[in-house]
């Protein structure tokens, strides 16, 4: 009985300061309320470039990280970017399915005849499936020759 009463005045609580069943889940589990009814799967990865100016000493420089946006798509949902450190590395939450990862770096621009930087996707389009309550691990590489 007293975990009845402490539920009902648990609703109770929640409804009088405005909050919703919808909302009070997504505080809970630091999620969106949509997400509620599929869990959320998870996707860590590296965002990394190749390549660039051989120096004069050496051969080309090999793979290393960069600090940027890495972006995940879906057809018919709002795109999802996540801020990637000076470690290259990133980690976020999505909802199951298939998505389209795209990465691009300040550090990476391409001039524009008026003399204007224009910092563009550099990866190539990169594919990750994300499974409810799994972990998909990628890397976003940037080539630059």
């Amino acid at each position: 009985m007293s975990q009845l009463r402490t539920c009902a005045c648990l609703l109770g609580a929640l409804l009088l300061t405005g909050c919703t069943a919808a909302g009070a889940a997504e505080h809970a589990t630091g999620h969106p309320a949509a997400w509620s009814s599929r869990a959320p799967g998870h996707v860590t990865g590296r965002l990394l470039i190749d390549g660039g100016p051989v120096s004069p000493y050496g051969p080309q420089p090999g793979e290393r990280p960069i600090p940027g946006t890495v972006t995940f798509t879906t057809p018919g949902h709002r795109p999802v970017s996540v801020g990637v450190g000076a470690s290259g590395r990133f980690s976020g939450w999505l909802p199951p399915g298939r998505y389209q990862v795209a990465g691009r770096s300040p550090d990476i621009v391409t001039v524009t005849d008026s003399g204007r930087d224009l910092e563009q996707t550099c990866s190539q389009s990169v594919s990750v499936t994300v499974s409810a309550r799994h972990t998909a691990t990628i890397a976003v590489v940037c080539i630059v020759p």
